[in-house]
């Protein structure tokens, strides 16, 4: 069947460097072309415009017409292409930890198994020679030495005329994500971006491509190419591939940004050409002449279309619009010819949709074929005068944001997530060295989940973690992955002795701030003689042996010598030491805090609501993390933050970390199911302006006060967060100038659910293993998945473990 369908043809082959007119580079970014031409090539990220409004895309299209009217010169013309291809995407990470290891290998599995595709966008610049052509200049040798001295002067002003119109476009195009390609060294030798986009037209393949010495037209081709009727076969060293391609027949009635979006999520290879070619005012206004005698000559009363042509007659006149030649192809891959025809019958349906006509190539398709590469304009069949407020709409230069998978900050992405275009997103807490986050969505939404998850993947960096827990939501996972976890319970001992740290200037600073806060209570501040009095005796704790650095006897070194009296600060102690309702917290005979411990969780649940309590703990805790700050990445989790943003100095140190710790390699996550708390908290504007990530979880009640004003969604972008079901697992990721709808389906992934949750049964469930088996992992994790559930095999198992836990 293939072979009929392209037979015909196929004894027709050529060299197919004859049909591309690549010379060599005229400097790092410019190409020479045979005919004199000259051509720059610039990649572009692309406008995220899946959440942006209407009228921010109605802006970004009148934005692109004022640009092309700018340009205006019948020397240019501009190709834009859209590359749409399948992609393999791996993060092939290494994890100290055995689940975390075993949970990236199943989540990478899933993420293989998906159809995953990225769209590289191409913007391409043409220039046409001043004066003669270089390529037959060249050719005449000797004999025009002179001749060719000038043509060479004047080949170096075409450059630089073109190397402004290219700056004027990536001022321009600053919110697409602009980069101009060129030479760079490579490991093979001086290589060429503007020639690997050639070749990934020609070839349907990315790969790097070493300048040549000779002509570039006939390096690029490495397959064999087959035209027939209405298919073309690409052979190369692997499998074959069958390629058809639709042409643009009839334009839509109005041009609206972003026509062309539709194409964007089809699951199928395809490069969209498009070419504008602008003409000169005075041409431009005489074909529109023509088109009405020739409407007039055939007696047509179409009004609407009478106004349409007399309104662009209107606008050539005025340069209220450029005119140009347009030309449009989409060219299809598939495995098999019956795939094929699926694809091309899905490009045709969606151009449809916007009230276009797309024939599928049959005698021209080889025509069509080279008449995508920029240049090589007498292959153009089929074009069309319009105006660049059309080209303007037909080349949105829209896009999907994929993060950065290399190069971060921290190096790899912490994980890759599928959107809901089924293009893959490279997640970062990073942009820069700012790499705090935010989760955001109520209860049930799924954000405990997403916590986790972005916990368990940022394991490959084996940050220092410490996790503030609420409701003991991330114990499991924090205990699967060989963590230390405090439940701190009202009356029972932490085994916290802040008297018993380190000896040193900051520590004595620490102790004096705490023993002050004890002593306070709701007394209001103390006075001068005592907190020197409480300076003295922590300077005196440090003179006493280890067993009597502890709160019961420091009570005594505030006493001294005075007389006791009511309230004095040894009877305002008192309740913190042996015998005290609040003894439980810091009396204790050793300090037993595994600070070292490169995972920590605390259940802060219970001291929440007693202010008495949460200050002094967290100021404990706040020390001992501290301490441990000396560079290494490390990553401080705030679970179900918004009750201890109540807490003054919880405030104050979360606003501190939050616009310092960046200086000492640290990330703060902060997680709230309500907007609102956050916004009404101390350091509101610390949260809104200090997190490079944010994550919105499906939210039907989100407030525009809140999401929008307070947070910064726009209209679009809030109307996602409302309408996304929480059944979809999806959530809106903002980070940098990147706003996309991601996914994260865990479905079918039960054993990885029921650790990543962090239901109250399956925690009560954890509790009575750990008390029949033990702390270690690799003892009550298999069980709590269930036996019958455990694989054999450590790929699909999480292995042994030799860390236990508390």
């Amino acid at each position: 069947m293939a072979q009929k369908r392209i037979g015909s043809l196929a004894k027709k082959e050529g060299r197919v460097g004859d049909r591309l007119p690549y010379l060599a580079h005229a400097d790092d970014v410019t190409l020479a072309l045979k005919d004199g031409m000259l051509m720059q090539v610039i990649l572009l990220d692309g406008f995220p415009f899946e959440t942006a409004d209407t009228d921010e895309l109605n802006y970004r299209q009148a934005v692109r017409d004022t640009m092309l009217r700018s340009v205006g010169n019948a020397r240019i013309a501009l190709y834009h292409h859209i590359v749409r291809r399948r992609t393999a995407v791996d993060l092939n990470s290494s994890f100290e930890d055995p689940f975390a290891r075993w949970l990236d290998q199943r989540w990478r599995r899933r993420v293989s198994e998906k159809r995953l595709y990225v769209n590289d966008l191409f913007l391409t610049l043409l220039f046409k020679p001043s004066i003669g052509k270089v390529g037959v200049l060249d050719r005449l040798g000797d004999h025009a030495r002179k001749i060719g001295r000038d043509a060479h002067l004047s080949r170096e002003r075409d450059i630089r005329v073109l190397d402004g119109v290219r700056e004027s476009l990536l001022a321009s195009l600053k919110p697409y994500g602009p980069r101009t390609l060129g030479r760079y060294d490579g490991p093979g030798g001086r290589c060429s971006e503007p020639l690997e986009f050639l070749s990934l037209l020609l070839n349907g393949e990315l790969n790097p491509v070493v300048e040549p010495q000779g002509p570039a037209a006939h390096h690029l081709p490495y397959k064999r190419l087959s035209f027939g009727v209405e298919a073309m076969e690409m052979k190369g060293a692997g499998m074959p591939e069958f390629g058809a391609i639709l042409s643009l027949k009839e334009y839509p009635a109005t041009a609206t940004p972003g026509m062309l979006d539709g194409l964007l999520r089809l699951p199928i290879d395809m490069v969209v050409t498009e070419s504008f070619a602008f003409v000169d005012r005075q041409i431009a206004q005489e074909r529109i002449d023509l088109s009405l005698r020739r409407l007039r000559a055939a007696d047509d009363d179409t009004i609407s279309l009478k106004r349409g042509l007399m309104a662009a007659k209107d606008d050539a006149a005025s340069g209220a619009a450029a005119f140009g030649e347009h030309h449009m192809s989409v060219l299809v891959r598939a495995e098999t010819i019956a795939a094929l025809d699926n694809a091309a019958a899905s490009v045709q349906a969606a151009v449809a949709d916007i009230g276009a006509i797309a024939v599928r190539e049959q005698l021209n398709l080889e025509p069509a074929f080279w008449a995508q590469f920029p240049g090589n304009t007498d292959y153009i069949a089929r074009r069309a005068l319009i105006s660049s407020g059309a080209a303007a709409g037909l080349c949105s230069l829209h896009g999907f944001p994929i993060g950065s998978a290399e190069g971060n900050h921290w190096g790899q992405a912490i994980t890759v997530f599928e959107t809901t275009s089924a293009t893959p997103y490279f997640f970062n807490f990073h942009q820069g060295d700012l790499g705090n986050f935010l989760v955001i969505g109520p209860s049930g939404s799924g954000k405990t989940v997403v916590l986790n998850f972005l916990t368990a993947q940022a394991q490959k960096l084996a940050p220092r973690t410490i996790f503030f827990d609420k409701d003991r939501g991330a114990e499991i996972f924090l205990r699967a992955i060989g963590g230390v976890y405090e439940v701190l319970r009202h009356g029972s001992p932490t085994g916290f002795n802040p008297l018993q740290l380190a000896d040193s200037g900051g520590t004595r600073a620490f102790l004096r701030a705490l023993i002050a806060q004890l002593a306070r209570g709701n007394a209001g501040p103390l006075s001068a003689d005592e907190l020197a009095v409480i300076a003295e005796a922590v300077d005196a704790n440090f003179d006493q042996p280890a067993e009597l650095r502890r709160l019961r006897y420091f009570r005594e070194l505030l006493g001294g010598v005075r007389r006791p009296e009511a309230g004095d600060l040894a009877q305002r102690m008192a309740r913190w030491c042996a015998g005290g309702e609040f003894a439980w917290m810091f009396d204790n005979a050793a300090d037993r805090l595994s600070a070292d411990a490169r995972v920590l969780g605390f259940d802060m649940t219970e001291l929440l609501d007693a202010p008495d309590l949460r200050t002094p703990a967290m100021m404990y805790l706040f020390r001992r993390i501290e301490e441990r700050l000396d560079g290494s990445p490390t990553l401080i989790v705030i679970d179900e933050g918004w009750k201890a943003l109540d807490d003054e100095i919880f405030g104050a140190r979360l606003k501190d970390w939050l616009k310092t710790i960046r200086k000492r390699n640290g990330v703060v996550g902060f997680c709230t199911q309500s907007a609102r708390d956050a916004l009404d908290s101390r350091i509101a504007s610390a949260i809104r302006e200090q997190t490079a990530a944010q994550i919105f979880m499906p939210n039907p009640r989100a407030s525009e006060e809140d999401y929008g004003a307070g947070f910064g969604l726009t209209a679009h972008e809030l109307d996602i967060v409302r309408s996304l079901p929480e059944e979809s697992r999806c959530f809106l990721i903002k980070a940098g100038t990147d706003s996309v709808v991601a996914r994260l389906d865990l479905s079918g992934e039960p054993e990885m659910l029921r650790v990543l949750s962090g239901r109250e049964q399956t925690v009560r469930a954890l509790d009575q293993l750990r008390a029949r088996v033990g702390d270690a992992p690799s003892k009550w994790l298999p069980i709590l998945l269930g036996q019958e559930r455990a694989p054999k095999a450590a790929a699909t198992a999480p292995p042994k473990t030799a860390r236990s836990a508390r």
